[in-house]
């Protein structure tokens, strides 16, 4: 159909971009920070930005925690940047500092293993370690690498992640991403889906309770059906099980759809903007993507069944996806 897939480094702005065209038009194209967590932003379908892009939102885009931001080895919140693991108590401290949200990906760093194009997609891969003596290794004591691809289609993009675990003891994990899209100027409409039962109650600074919220009998929380996102105010963590998630650009005629491997237990849903953000001027939400609750590790010990905790054996490997398709509405 004439698509001609590309990619260009824009050293300056500290991104590279993969790109879709279509006989010789924009079609598709997202740009990946490889020292700045090897996040993705400024995802643009058919000329229009569905997420953050420069130079428009360079200010915040120079933070590590915005853009789409791989969240490991601990997705979201963790309880005063203290978990216990087996018995083992373990302060993520890194740079003196306690990490109490979104892991260490964000701020370490990635060594870029390949960028090529190839048939019908370009790609880019990199990986991040954790090693005994670094300061990673201080803050979360399980040596480990995590490799993620970033693979652009005519039809979507696709995030690809594996973790090995290269220590001797038994290694607790989650794996996330922390997409920020773009709150469209009114009166263009937006809604959202998300298909879960439960969502997790959370204390009053966002750490679970360990009790379920059956969102039928909470209709604030029902993202069962479409919903407008400029009616939400939401931060919360739902129980999706891997289903899909949907954003519809209802005046646009199209659909952004987020599936991911069975793995991903979490669906969050942020609406930035009725808390807080459209103080900066900007407007944006979050509908993210998680291998776990908040605060997993701590959550598991305590015997929560529905923590999402992955737990891997020397040796051992995971792997999974998360896809972002976009299709006719």
């Amino acid at each position: 159909m004439g698509f001609r897939f590309w990619y260009q480094e824009f050293e300056k702005e500290g991104f590279i971009r993969l790109g879709c065209d279509k006989e010789g038009k924009p079609w598709m194209s997202v740009d990946v920070y490889p020292s700045m967590g090897f996040k993705t932003a400024g995802l643009c379908y058919k000329g229009e930005w569905l997420q953050p892009y420069q130079p428009g939102w360079s200010p915040l885009l120079q933070k590590e925690t915005f853009g789409n931001t791989v969240l490991f080895p601990t997705p979201n919140r963790v309880r005063n940047g203290v978990f216990t693991f087996q018995g083992r108590r373990v302060e993520m401290r890194k740079g003196g500092i306690l990490q109490t949200q979104h892991g260490l990906a964000q701020s370490g760093f990635w060594r870029v293993t390949n960028l090529s194009k190839a048939g019908g997609e370009v790609f880019i891969s990199a990986e991040f370690c954790i090693c005994p003596g670094d300061e990673n290794y201080q803050a979360f004591p399980y040596a480990s690498r995590l490799t993620v691809t970033y693979v652009l289609t005519a039809d979507g993009l696709t995030c690809r992640y594996g973790v090995k675990n290269l220590e001797n003891d038994a290694m607790p994990f989650g794996f996330g991403l922390h997409p920020w899209f773009l709150l469209p100027k009114k009166p263009e409409k937006i809604s959202v889906r998300v298909p879960a039962d439960y969502c997790y109650e959370t204390t009053p600074d966002l750490l679970p309770t360990g009790r379920m919220i059956a969102v039928s009998e909470n209709k604030e929380f029902d993202l069962n059906e479409f919903r407008p996102v400029r009616n939400l105010d939401l931060d919360t963590v739902y129980l999706t099980r891997g289903r899909e998630m949907v954003i519809c650009y209802e005046d646009r005629g199209y659909r952004l759809k987020i599936s991911q491997s069975s793995e991903f237990m979490a669906g969050v849903v942020f609406t930035a903007f009725n808390r807080g953000m459209e103080k900066t001027g900007y407007e944006a939400f979050c509908v993210e993507s998680q291998t776990c609750c908040t605060d997993a590790i701590n959550m598991h010990e305590k015997g929560f069944e529905k923590s999402g905790l992955m737990v891997l054996k020397p040796g051992q490997v995971q792997e999974g996806h998360v896809r972002y398709t976009l299709t006719d509405s």
